[in-house]
């Protein structure tokens, strides 16, 4: 058969340096967005971002969000949620400053609360966070999973996990620690037995009692610039250690967030966004249609 080119638009959009390549398919056909997303994440041979992000129609909100990684695994994202939101504001689709979101793992509340030139400042309620095991999930017979002695070879890490949607093992350290890179042995924390659908890990060093500093290793991504739920699990952790307040700034290699979690309900986080360039993908006809939802 007789393969033809067609091409594909996109937007790159990025929230502290965490980057994506973001689809509009309000008026697409449903697509094999993880192989796609396998492509077009690729640094070198594709467009190169941490994960591609898909806003489709709603019937129950203002848009559909899906977010996949660089492996094809469907996640939760809370900064490609911000930059979707974003995108939707300056593109005319969001004609007030609040929005609801359709994601995978609930509906979630959006606000602009700034636009500054071709940035925006958007804030997002990502609903009650949990460190009970079974929600994580990690295979743990206690209550909550708060500086649990975590057997990496011969070595111990005290982890405590955190879903926010998708789930973190918050570890701390010092800031010296976070100077240089992540520790490598966050693959293998990744991976470990313990967590059954893998996690994301957040290394986090307490500077104050409203300043955080951290680096997170996404599952299915590995190191990324910023990372917007890693920095809600990392707040979250923090204060019920008692080590910050209900509020802080966390700051990632890629820059700064606000993460608010009041009365121990919704934890939610704010930060700019940028609109970076669109461009055209070239992808071989017919495109790989898929039945899924």
């Amino acid at each position: 058969m007789t393969m033809t080119l067609r091409t594909l638009r996109f937007h790159k959009v990025e929230s502290v340096g965490n980057h994506f390549v973001l689809l509009d398919a309000q008026a697409m056909p449903e697509m094999d967005w993880s192989m796609l997303a396998t492509s077009m994440c690729a640094h070198h041979f594709g467009v190169g971002a941490d994960g591609l992000l898909v806003i489709q129609r709603s019937a129950n909100a203002h848009f559909r969000f899906r977010m996949f990684n660089p492996d094809g695994t469907e996640d939760v994202c809370a900064n490609g949620m911000r930059c979707a939101t974003a995108y939707m504001h300056k593109t005319g689709h969001l004609t007030a400053d609040e929005a609801t979101i359709e994601a995978v793992d609930a509906l979630h509340l959006t606000r602009i609360l700034a636009v500054d030139n071709g940035s925006v400042n958007v804030k997002l309620n990502m609903g009650i966070p949990s460190l009970r095991p079974a929600d994580i999930p990690a295979l743990a017979e206690i209550d909550r999973m708060v500086d649990y002695p975590l057997q990496v070879a011969s070595d111990v890490y005290y982890t405590t996990g955190v879903s926010v949607g998708t789930p973190h093992a918050v570890i701390f350290v010092t800031t010296e620690s976070l100077e240089t890179s992540i520790p490598e042995v966050s693959r293998a924390i990744e991976t470990h037995p313990l967590f059954p659908q893998r996690i994301n890990v957040t290394w986090c060093a307490v500077e104050s009692r409203d300043l955080l500093r951290v680096r997170t290793w996404e599952r299915g991504v590995g190191p990324t610039l910023g990372c917007g739920t890693g920095a809600c699990a990392a707040l979250v952790a923090a204060h019920t250690k008692g080590l910050v307040g209900t509020s802080a700034r966390v700051v990632s290699p890629g820059g700064s967030l606000w993460v608010e979690w009041p009365q121990k309900q919704d934890v939610s986080v704010s930060g700019w966004t940028n609109l970076l360039y669109e461009g055209k993908w070239i992808m071989q006809s017919p495109p790989m249609i898929s039945n899924s939802n």
